[in-house]
């Protein structure tokens, strides 16, 4: 009885349903956490009703880390597991030599049944030759039963298709396993760099969840060897001008086609002080036990890796001393000044410095400004005016330390600096993907792509001749000539 019912749970398992059916639900999973912010707030979403019901029901802003989803893993994982190794048994019985039969053979669809005058000996040697021309490599194989004067199996093909379904399964459970380590023991955090000040930095973390899950978060402690500095020694910047086309529709597809067949074409224009970072990258100095170990430029689509850490430029930050009549202005929160004598906020847009590319190929070098906007204040509210209904903000653009008049007082900028900002992650997990990924696109490619066929025959004895049994099973798109079958019956006819 418990046997019966685990052979019922052990076809359960491995069917290719049960792969199909877990492997959508998994696309049902990922969508879903494409759509939701993952791991972000619930205030963040507007789904209202039974929607939200089911989002905070389920936690799916945790989707990834959630119970179904793990469970639904598993389930796969053990799925593909033992696929693969009912694969694996039948391809230890399938490398034993074939035993073929004439009452097996005539039990295929579609196979070839002829009654010739050759002799057994000549009609075995012209389907032989008939296979060898296409190139089919003979296997070990037994005949067995009365009557049977020969008989053989051949294959062709670079490589068996099952080995290429194993392969695949396999690629998949080396998948599923990188991507468990990488969620168990991954971590990312970020860090700003400024020159002649190293950030140090830890190749492990207690923000793993092996750690956090194991209550090591608190008596966690980095030994100095894990640790290392990384330095900033250089950050540069290239801008090309933001082009636009001018006079162009902001929107419709009717309005913007009579506009360009109206003027004839599209005038392209870039104006100036509109500019767009192409590249950004930063020279960086990793300090190992206080003293330099070596010098590198890390770029955008660049990554660094070090120390089993991957460190990936994401961002830049400038900073800056504004002096408002020679006295320095402290930065607010929210990056905002308050100017002596001047009611209202001022705030900064950021500095803009580095090369410039035109669009003649030209290039210069930007002197650093900065854009001010001025907004003032809020007035008291009136009778017949709303609230909000403050005066437009000003900009007032700084360039270098030249001092700029702005509402009475001579603003200037100083000692502007730039800063780099570093992602930086271990996944210990990608290796086996990187490996996996492309063993499960080409198998998968070769399976479906591929040529594999398999041909048996028997050649029976008759008192007038011979009686020839043929079957071929072909596999992949391209798995085989086609009218095989065919063909040998009009070369095995052509000379009667």
């Amino acid at each position: 009885m418990v046997s019966n019912i685990l052979d019922y749970l052990y076809g359960i398992i491995t069917s290719t349903k049960t792969t199909i059916a877990l492997f959508g639900v998994l696309m049902l999973f990922f969508l879903v956490g494409n759509v939701l912010p993952y791991g972000g707030s619930y205030e963040q979403i507007k789904a209202t009703g039974f929607a939200r019901t089911i989002i905070e029901g389920l936690d799916l802003l945790n989707v990834y880390s959630g119970p179904w989803f793990l469970t639904t893993v598993g389930l796969f994982f053990l799925n593909l597991t033992l696929c693969t190794y009912k694969r694996m048994k039948w391809m230890v019985r399938i490398r034993r030599p074939a035993e073929l039969t004439a009452t097996a053979l005539s039990c295929h669809k579609d196979v070839l049944e002829m009654e010739l005058p050759y002799s057994p000996e000549e009609t075995a040697n012209r389907v032989e030759a008939f296979l060898h021309g296409r190139l089919f490599l003979k296997k070990p194989s037994s005949t067995r039963g009365e009557g049977i004067y020969s008989g053989g199996v051949y294959e062709q093909g670079f490589i068996h298709h099952m080995w290429l379904s194993l392969a695949y399964h396999v690629s998949v459970i080396l998948a599923v396993i990188g991507a468990v380590i990488t969620f168990l023991y991954s971590f990312e955090k970020e860090i700003t760099i400024f020159p002649d000040k190293p950030v140090e930095v830890a190749a492990v973390s207690a923000d793993t969840r092996w750690n956090r899950w194991y209550g090591k978060g608190e008596d966690f402690i980095v030994s100095e060897d894990e640790k290392f500095q990384v330095g900033l020694k250089e950050f540069a910047i290239k801008y090309a001008q933001k082009p636009s086309i001018k006079g162009f529709p902001r929107k419709g597809l009717i309005p913007r086609f009579k506009d360009t067949w109206g003027r004839g074409g599209l005038t392209v224009v870039a104006e100036e002080d509109k500019y767009y970072p192409i590249e950004y990258a930063s020279k960086l100095i990793i300090y190992e036990n206080g003293a330099p170990a070596q010098e590198l430029w890390i770029k955008v689509n660049t990554p660094l890796r070090y120390r089993g850490l991957t460190f990936y430029q994401s961002a830049y930050e400038y900073k800056f001393d504004l002096y408002a009549d020679d006295k320095k202005i402290e930065e607010e929160e929210g990056g905002k000044y308050t100017l002596p004598g001047i009611d209202g906020k001022f705030e900064s847009g950021g500095v803009t410095t580095g090369k410039l590319y035109l669009k003649d190929g030209s290039e210069y070098v930007i002197e650093p400004f900065v854009k001010l906007t001025y907004t003032p204040p809020e007035p008291e509210q009136e009778a017949d005016k709303p609230s909000g209904s403050q005066g437009m903000p000003e900009v007032f653009k700084l360039i270098g330390s030249k001092a700029g008049d702005i509402k009475g007082s001579k603003v200037r900028i100083e000692n502007v600096r730039a800063g780099t900002i570093l992602s930086y992650r271990h996944d210990p997990g990608v290796p086996l993907l990187w490996i996996a990924a492309p063993v499960l696109f080409f198998a998968m490619l070769f399976r479906a792509w591929g040529r594999w066929c398999r041909a048996s025959y028997v050649v029976e004895k008759r008192p007038r001749g011979s009686r020839l049994l043929a079957h071929l099973q072909m596999f992949g798109v391209w798995g085989g000539e086609r009218n095989m079958m065919e063909r040998l019956k009009d070369s095995l006819v052509s000379n009667v």
